[in-house]
């Protein structure tokens, strides 16, 4: 009996001390500024991405007691690789991350604090992840079609798209996806997509040389 009840309260912590989800806050680069950052964690695997810095991350993030880091390559938005980040700090609550950052071989560096947001991921994304999808805020027109999580479309430069979707976790989808008859973007990508509160799909994925970040209503 006392086995069981052990292994009962065992898995009721696990589940409590999970990092995966959506991770939101703030970071300074040497010292200056507020800089938006925007973290997505399952299973130890993680991507990111800052639209002020115009920065897309992809990589891993370890966990021990209350303690967290995190070891990200770092990209170019819709560019390329450009040097590795590492994130070290404390987990607070099971909600807050507050540490320190620094950059190779750049050596930049700064504090961050990020929360476990829920209050701006839409609920109930199984049901609306699969439609048309057209691209906001970006130069390019993007146009996806997702049905049955698989995804087909072609962008205004008449760049092709198309791959799968699969549900990592409850707010989380994993992506996977070619692009064909780009040029240099042609390749395979895969990363992480989420759909904010206001009904966006917000998607950051790296190939072997570029990475991708779109915004799609």
């Amino acid at each position: 009996m006392k086995v069981i009840k052990l292994i009962i309260l065992f898995a009721l912590t696990t589940q409590v001390l999970s990092n995966d989800g959506i991770w939101t806050g703030i970071f300074d680069i040497n010292g200056h500024g507020k800089y938006d950052f925007t973290g997505l964690i399952s299973d130890q695997m993680a991507t990111a991405y800052t639209e002020k810095a115009k920065v897309v991350y992809k990589g891993k993030i370890t966990t021990y007691k209350n303690k967290f880091k995190w070891n990200l390559s770092m990209y170019l938005k819709d560019g390329n690789k450009f040097g590795t980040a590492e994130i070290t700090g404390k987990i607070i609550d099971g909600n807050i991350m507050s540490g320190k950052w620094v950059t190779e071989p750049a050596k930049d560096y700064g504090n961050i604090y990020l929360i476990k947001d829920k209050s701006n991921v839409a609920s109930g994304t199984k049901k609306i992840i699969n439609k048309p999808w057209v691209s906001i805020e970006n130069k390019i027109l993007h146009t996806l079609i997702i049905k049955d999580f698989l995804i087909s479309g072609k962008d205004s430069n008449n760049c092709n798209y198309y791959g799968k979707l699969q549900i990592l976790n409850e707010e989380i989808y994993g992506i996977d996806f070619d692009i064909a008859s780009c040029g240099i973007s042609d390749g395979t990508y895969s990363g992480m997509a989420y759909i904010d509160k206001k009904n966006n799909l917000v998607i950051n994925a790296i190939s072997n040389n570029f990475s991708l970040f779109l915004k799609l209503k």
